[in-house]
C-alpha cells in the first residue's frame, strides 16, 4: 500500500529521506521539500527503502534529466537535481563528517564541479541475450542490465563503442553469458580490457572478431581476460598517460583519475602545495598520477605490480636515479615514522577504506607537508582526526565532483605540521 511522503533531506546515498510515524523511509528520485507518494518496500539500515509512485508536490530545484535511461539505470542517482543545488549538496557530505570527528577545517577552496561528456574511464556490462548483445550499465540495486543508447556522463569516444561491442560481442559470447568492457581514454587513444565473468577459451574465429572490432574502433589496444593476467589481443599502439615529462606506458585497466580536468587539478594543487620540497613520497601511488614529472626527488609506494612496473618504466626513461618505485602493502606494512622523516613532504591517495595504518605512522611523524587526496570522505575524516591528534592542521582543502550525478564525492587536502 502506498503512503505520502515530505522529504527533508538527501542522504549520502543519495536516496530521498522522510520521516514518517516514527519510520524513515528512503526514496530515491526525490529530493528536499517534495510531497511524494511511495510505496514502501525492503528494511535497509535504520529504515525502509521505498519506490517513488509520483511526485505530488515537486521541488523548484527538480529539473528534466538529461538522459532518457535515468531512473533505470543504476549509473547515475541525481540527473534531475539543479546543478548548483547538488553541487552544495556534495560540499555539505564532506563538512557533516568532518564536524562529526570534531576536525577543524578551513572555508574549502572553490569545489571541481563535474560535466557531462568527461569522464574517461568507464566499466560497460555486457551481456548476450539471445541474438543481441545489452551493452551499457546494471539497473539500480539489480543485475539487470540497461541496453544503453547514449551515455551522457562518458567521453564521446568512450560512448562511440557501445555499437561496435555488440557487434563484435555477439559472435563471441555464448547466449546467457556477460562480461564487462573496461575502457580507458589515455592520451594515445583508447585501452580496452574485456573480462569475461566466466573462463571463456578463445578460438581462432573469435580472435579474429575481437581483432576486427580494435580495427573498426581504433583501439590503441585489446586485451582479454582479468586484469592480473591479461591477454593482449591487438595493439596499434602503446595507451600511454603523459605527466609532465614523463610518459607512463599503462597496464590493462589501469586506475586512472575518473577526469582528465580532475587529474590535471589535483597535479596543480600537488604541485602548489608542496612547493619546492626537494625530497617527496607518493604513498597508494598507483601509476604515479600526481607526482610523475615534477622535479625534485621522488619515491612512489603502491601494491600493484603492474602499476610499479609501469611507473619504475617510466621513469628509467628519464634517466638519472632521483625516481624511484617500490612495490609495498602499506596497509599491512605502512611507512615507518623514521622513514617518514626522510622526506619533506607526502603524498598519499588511498582506497576507499583510507589508510588508518599508514596515517598513525604520519601522525607520528615530523614530515612537513602532507597532501591527502582522498574518494572517500568518512575514511578521510577518520584519519584526518588522526592527523590532528598528531599534531597537524587541515589548512587547504578542494572537493572534487569527478563522479556528476552520483553520490560520489572526492577530495584532496593540505596537513601542515604545527
Amino acid at each position: 500500500m502506498s503512503i505520502t511522503l515530505n522529504i527533508v533531506k538527501v542522504g549520502a546515498r543519495g536516496d530521498g529521506i522522510a520521516e514518517e510515524g516514527g519510520q524513515r523511509y528512503f526514496v530515491p528520485f526525490a529530493l528536499p521539500g517534495e510531497i511524494v507518494e511511495a510505496e514502501p518496500g525492503d528494511a535497509r539500515g535504520e529504515g525502509i527503502v521505498a519506490e517513488l509512485l509520483d511526485v505530488l508536490a515537486p521541488s523548484r530545484h527538480r529539473e528534466k534529466a538529461p538522459c532518457a535511461h535515468f531512473g533505470v539505470c543504476g549509473g547515475c542517482a541525481l540527473q534531475h537535481w539543479r546543478l548548483d543545488i547538488y553541487s552544495a549538496w556534495k560540499v555539505s557530505l564532506i563538512e557533516r563528517v568532518l564536524k562529526q570527528r570534531g576536525v577543524q577545517a578551513p572555508a574549502f577552496e572553490q569545489p571541481l564541479v563535474g560535466t557531462p561528456g568527461e569522464r574517461r574511464r568507464v566499466d560497460f556490462v555486457l551481456r548476450r541475450q539471445g541474438k543481441r548483445v545489452l551493452a551499457g550499465f546494471h539497473e539500480k540495486a539489480s543485475a539487470k542490465v540497461v541496453d544503453i543508447g547514449v551515455c551522457v556522463i562518458a567521453r564521446p569516444t568512450l560512448a562511440a563503442l557501445l555499437a561496435p561491442l555488440r557487434e563484435a560481442l555477439v559472435e563471441i559470447l555464448p547466449d546467457g553469458a556477460s562480461a564487462d568492457a573496461i575502457a580507458n581514454e589515455s592520451d594515445s587513444g583508447i585501452d580496452v580490457l574485456i573480462r569475461p565473468h566466466k573462463r571463456m577459451d578463445l578460438s581462432i574465429d573469435r580472435r579474429q572478431a575481437l581483432v576486427e572490432f580494435a580495427a573498426k574502433a581504433n583501439l590503441a589496444r585489446l586485451s582479454w581476460g582479468d586484469r592480473t593476467t591479461a591477454e593482449p589481443i591487438m595493439t596499434q599502439r602503446p595507451p600511454v598517460l603523459i605527466l609532465g615529462e614523463a610518459t607512463v606506458e599503462l597496464p590493462p585497466a589501469a586506475f586512472l583519475q575518473a577526469t582528465k580536468r580532475a587529474e590535471q587539478t589535483m597535479r596543480a594543487a600537488v604541485t602548489a602545495w608542496t612547493g619546492d620540497a626537494p625530497k617527496l613520497a607518493d604513498l597508494f601511488a598507483g601509476v604515479g598520477s600526481l607526482t610523475l614529472g615534477r622535479p625534485g626527488k621522488l619515491a612512489l609506494f603502491e601494491s600493484d605490480r603492474p602499476a610499479v612496473a609501469a611507473a619504475d618504466a617510466a621513469s628509467r626513461k628519464l634517466g638519472g636515479n632521483r625516481i624511484s618505485a617500490e612495490r609495498r602493502d602499506l596497509f599491512r606494512n605502512p611507512l615507518l615514522e623514521k622513514d617518514l622523516n626522510a622526506f619533506d613532504a607526502v603524498v598519499l591517495d588511498p582506497p576507499r577504506a583510507g589508510a588508518a595504518a599508514q596515517v598513525a605512522e604520519l601522525a607520528r611523524s615530523k614530515v612537513k607537508k602532507i597532501i591527502y587526496a582522498s574518494c572517500d570522505p568518512g575514511s578521510f575524516a577518520r584519519d584526518a582526526r588522526a592527523l590532528q591528534d598528531g599534531g597537524y592542521r587541515l589548512e587547504k582543502l578542494m572537493p572534487i565532483d569527478q563522479f556528476l550525478w552520483s553520490a560520489h564525492v572526492e577530495l584532496i587536502a593540505l596537513f601542515t605540521h604545527r
